[in-house]
């Protein structure tokens, strides 16, 4: 072999030592073994909550170290009568279980991973009341004075610098669906809107929910895709269930309307709490509702997860996807009948 060949040989081996340690040091990203790679390479492309980019800082631990969420039990689900399945027809997701046994009476995707709009206030919520629970500096009676981050966000109801009591914006948040009441509130717990985003996954996670993509603490779409926080029937649910054992939660969400502080009232956006009755020019509530929550953007549809407690017995439901809210109403009215007169043990 020419010693010109043999240039040409070493040259060869050495360029391909090189690309062997550039792949097996990370340096080559296309090359990596790790499954995960695309989705990890992606994801830092993505936009967070505030619309910057999103950073590599680990979550922060959350404020209640909870057991995980006990599952639903799927197996006995009841078929329903025709009239409601033709209404259920118009829903894209939807369940409802009896508490105490834990059954699923009637589901519809329920497991599936769907957009929930408004409903992302409730792990909002849930968050909140961990943090007045277990934090002796953040009190249900501090004033907070409604910040200029807080007071640009869409639909909005105050304005920057009005002052509020915490209370004040729990009941906003959960009655009328206040926006700005929720990212004040995310910023109050967490400093910023785009760290307490990072707290609602990892809490999710932590409870052991089916999913954890909850992209700001109002449930708007974010971004240049506009793209909704995303959770399930089932999950949403079993939020509801954790926030029955917070009264500064369930002293507001079930009523039709609440005063503020400031004298100001505000009123409920779910038709169950002002349920319209037939040859009737008054308003009233479905019998035994404990309240939750509404939700609306272009790609969820309406949506509602309610509870109800009648003679000891809690159901509790979510449904997805339905073109208007006087429909979305109707269903989970006559949902709710139903449960009660044909399924729900006496």
């Amino acid at each position: 072999m020419s010693w010109r060949n043999i240039f040409i040989l070493a040259l060869i081996i050495g360029a391909v030592h090189v690309v062997l340690v550039l792949c097996f040091s990370g340096g080559c990203r296309g090359c990596s073994s790790d499954p995960a790679n695309k989705e990890s390479i992606q994801e830092k492309g993505g936009d967070s909550a505030d619309g910057s980019d999103t950073d590599e800082k680990p979550l922060p631990p959350p404020s209640v170290k909870a057991p995980a969420v006990k599952p639903w039990n799927y197996s006995n689900v009841a078929a329903l009568p025709q009239k409601l399945a033709e209404q259920s027809a118009r829903a894209r997701s939807g369940i409802i279980v009896e508490l105490d046994s834990r059954r699923v009476l009637w589901e519809k995707n329920s497991r599936s991973e769907v957009p929930v709009a408004s409903l992302t206030k409730l792990m909002t919520a849930l968050l909140v009341a961990e943090e007045l629970e277990n934090n002796p500096k953040f009190s249900p009676n501090d004033m907070v004075e409604i910040s200029k981050t807080a007071a640009v966000t869409p639909y909005r109801k105050f304005n920057a610098g009005e002052v509020l009591t915490v209370k004040d914006l729990v009941a906003a948040m959960m009655v009328c669906s206040a926006n700005d009441a929720a990212v004040q509130l995310a910023e109050q717990v967490s400093g910023s809107e785009k760290e307490f985003v990072k707290k609602m996954n990892f809490r999710a996670v932590e409870l052991g929910l089916i999913t954890g993509k909850f992209n700001s603490s109002n449930g708007l779409p974010q971004g240049k895709k506009r793209e909704n926080s995303i959770s399930t029937a089932s999950d949403i649910i079993h939020l509801c269930e954790a926030l029955m054992n917070f009264d500064v939660i369930t002293d507001v969400c079930g009523k039709s309307v609440v005063k503020l502080s400031t004298g100001r009232l505000v009123y409920t956006t779910n038709g169950l709490l002002l349920h319209p009755t037939k040859g009737r020019s008054y308003r009233r509530k479905v019998p035994g509702m404990i309240g939750f929550k509404t939700g609306y953007t272009e790609a969820a549809g309406c949506c509602l997860a309610f509870g109800v407690t009648r003679d000891g017995k809690t159901v509790l439901g979510c449904v997805t996807g339905f073109q208007s809210a006087a429909d979305r109403e109707r269903f989970c009215n006559d949902l709710i009948e139903w449960a009660y007169k044909t399924q729900v043990k006496k």
